[in-house]
């Protein structure tokens, strides 16, 4: 799920497992309810856009830095794909070289420095990057790990800086401005890493230089890292300072029918307040600040299913939930 990045009115696209982008614009007037106080009218089901952009789950959403009518879509069907909203029109942007390589993308990011690069991550532990100038099947893809990448994001100021999540347990922060190693052991260089007790979901980083990760011991972990720009390329982060700064206890046991809970950061907070949603098992979503500190536990009458999926409006203080029976939730 994302927030469509203008002010004027919530706008939110969603995603389903089957490869299905559905828009909801959150300034449709709600229908008037009747006397009998009708269950139904209070929460209705809006009109919506719909595009069926991929053939299996939709993993991630990124509008481009520089052109709020082109989102891109990654998928499980080893593809990455932009549309155009003005013209309603979906190209390919990313597919493997052969039609019978599996490479399942987990996430995108797109470098706020060089809005024609896409950097992807795959369930099968390696990261991607792909050249939109070039052909879709041209990326150079690195083997990061024999695991799978859950999750991962780029520095939203420093974006050479990569901090990736995965089922190995472990929490890595790498640098784009070094490549070392030749043919499969080719890999941007490891600048720090720091283990969980058990596999980590997802990575975020925050403008500020904090990241937060979930992971299945129930912890969310906040990472300190103020002088990441500072950082010459291939510099080595101490192990002290890649111990966590703040850790949360969280139920992160989705289990088999929610999806995995990952924190998502507001990435250019208008009042310069630093915060992060994340899913709550009991049927809310978590806002949490930098420091830990929680500052509001969202919910409602109308929340039957776990909003697993959460984001942050990136300026606005918006917040929306996605639940696996394919309702979206929106607190303003």
């Amino acid at each position: 799920m994302c927030f469509h990045p203008t002010e004027e009115k919530p706008i939110i696209f969603a995603g389903d497992k089957e490869g299905a982008m559905g828009v909801f614009d959150a300034s449709q007037p709600a229908p008037e309810i009747d006397d009998d106080d009708d269950e139904d009218a209070k929460y209705p089901n809006p009109i919506i856009s719909a595009f069926k952009t991929h053939s299996r789950t939709i993993s991630s959403f990124h509008f481009s830095p520089t052109d709020s009518n082109a989102i891109y879509s990654a998928s499980y069907d080893s593809s990455i794909r932009k549309l155009d909203l003005d013209k309603g029109v979906s190209t390919e942007v990313f597919a493997p070289s052969s039609s019978s390589d599996d490479l399942p993308i987990s996430a995108i990011d797109i470098p706020t420095t060089d809005p024609n690069t896409i950097i992807f991550s795959t369930l099968q532990g390696s990261l991607g990057r792909q050249d939109q100038r070039t052909k879709p099947s041209s990326a150079e893809i690195w083997g990061l790990t024999d695991q799978k990448i859950g999750g991962f994001s780029l520095h939203p100021q420093h974006p050479h800086l990569v901090a990736t999540a995965s089922l190995d347990r472990t929490l890595k922060i790498w640098d784009l401005r070094k490549i070392t190693g030749k043919g499969d052991l080719r890999h941007p260089v490891l600048l720090g890493e720091h283990e969980s007790r058990l596999s980590v979901s997802h990575a975020s980083w925050s403008s500020s230089g904090s990241i937060a990760t979930s992971s299945y011991d129930d912890r969310i972990k906040i990472y300190s890292f103020p002088s990441a720009g500072e950082w010459k390329a291939g510099h080595d982060i101490a192990a002290k300072e890649m111990q966590p700064t703040v850790q949360i206890p969280h139920n992160n046991q989705t289990g088999r029918w929610v999806t995995i809970l990952k924190p998502q950061w507001q990435r250019n907070p208008q009042d310069g307040w630093h915060k992060f949603v994340i899913g709550n098992m009991n049927r809310f979503v978590d806002v949490f600040a930098e420091d830990g500190e929680q500052l509001a536990q969202l919910g409602g009458d109308g929340i039957t299913a776990v909003p697993a999926v959460a984001h942050f409006h990136p300026t606005k203080d918006w917040v929306a939930g996605g639940t696996a029976s394919g309702k979206l939730c929106l607190w303003q």
